[in-house]
């Protein structure tokens, strides 16, 4: 589509909500790994019916939909992304209510906001999570685990909306939690509901702190551009595999695997999203080799 100066019109143009939507918009900055280009189209909508109203915009014009929330665990290649990606950090989406044994959350708040509500008020089976980056939709995606569980385990219904912004609600038992995973990949959450359990607030926290005491102990935490490449397989854990297999420290480029932690990518100045790929390939394929374990990857590649 032309405008009367003869230059392309944004598809957005007259849609009543060209205010919230930006045009190539820098992706690497929101991520971990500071890296990629930028998005085609990219929107913080301030509603639930904005959003929908987006999605179906979108969905009308045939443009691709893709959501970001703390960017811990997505590496964005250079070429960015040619689609819509849209942020769902506004207030609206970020409310936590507790009801009794239950608490209700919005897909964009932190997660560790939640934990620390529900620790809050005594309710146990969440504060294993504590030290998981990102948004809880985004632990809901990826099924947000710990040796003690996973996010799934406590999830009753979760509220979303497909691609064309029609809305869904599904049980635990429709959302497919497994290791890594969900069946929540082309869907938007809007928000969801947790079964917890009461339990002493002093118990709770003394066991989150000392739980974060231990994550930390076990992250690169002097790189500020870092990223967790692979999902611990069941019977032993990515980093050990990556020892094993003698890439603890290994590099290509300007990316490295943390010395200290192997299942950390570190990405110094001037790393490229093909020097992640490549040292990821290197250590799937060496893990493979060595042991006949395929690991299996924890980053989102756009």
């Amino acid at each position: 589509m032309a405008s009367s100066n003869g230059l392309a019109s944004s598809p957005f143009e007259g849609s009543g909500f060209e205010h919230v939507v930006r045009e190539n918009e820098p992706l690497g900055p929101m991520t971990w790994l500071k890296i990629g280009g930028p998005a085609r189209y990219f929107a913080e909508p301030t509603s639930e019916d904005q959003l929908v109203q987006i999605l179906k915009h979108c969905s009308q014009l045939g443009i691709p939909v893709r959501l970001i929330g703390g960017g811990s665990n997505l590496l964005v290649r250079e070429a960015g992304f040619d689609g819509m990606v849209i942020s769902l950090s506004a207030p609206a989406f970020s409310g936590i209510s507790i009801t009794s044994n239950r608490i209700r959350c919005g897909c964009g708040a932190k997660l560790s906001h939640l934990i620390a509500h529900a620790v809050g008020v005594g309710l146990g089976g969440l504060e294993h999570l504590v030290g998981i980056p990102g948004t809880v939709g985004g632990a809901l995606h990826a099924n947000a685990s710990t040796l003690n569980g996973d996010i799934g385990q406590r999830v009753l219904y979760a509220r979303l909306l497909t691609s064309a912004g029609e809305p869904i609600e599904r049980s635990s038992e429709k959302l497919h939690f497994a290791t890594g995973k969900s069946g929540l990949d082309e869907l938007v959450i809007l928000d969801c509901e947790f079964q917890l359990e009461p339990a002493n607030i002093k118990t709770l926290t003394n066991r989150m702190q000392t739980l974060w005491i231990v994550k930390r102990a076990n992250q690169p935490i002097t790189s500020v551009a870092c990223a967790i490449p692979f999902i611990d397989p069941i019977t032993c854990s990515a980093a050990n595999l990556i020892e094993q297999a003698g890439l603890k420290g290994a590099s290509e480029g300007a990316v490295q695997l943390s010395a200290a932690h192997p299942n950390y990518l570190i990405a110094n100045s001037g790393a490229t999203s093909d020097q992640v790929l490549a040292l990821i390939d290197r250590a799937m394929s060496s893990v493979y080799k060595l042991t006949g374990v395929q690991l299996q990857l924890h980053l989102r590649i756009w």
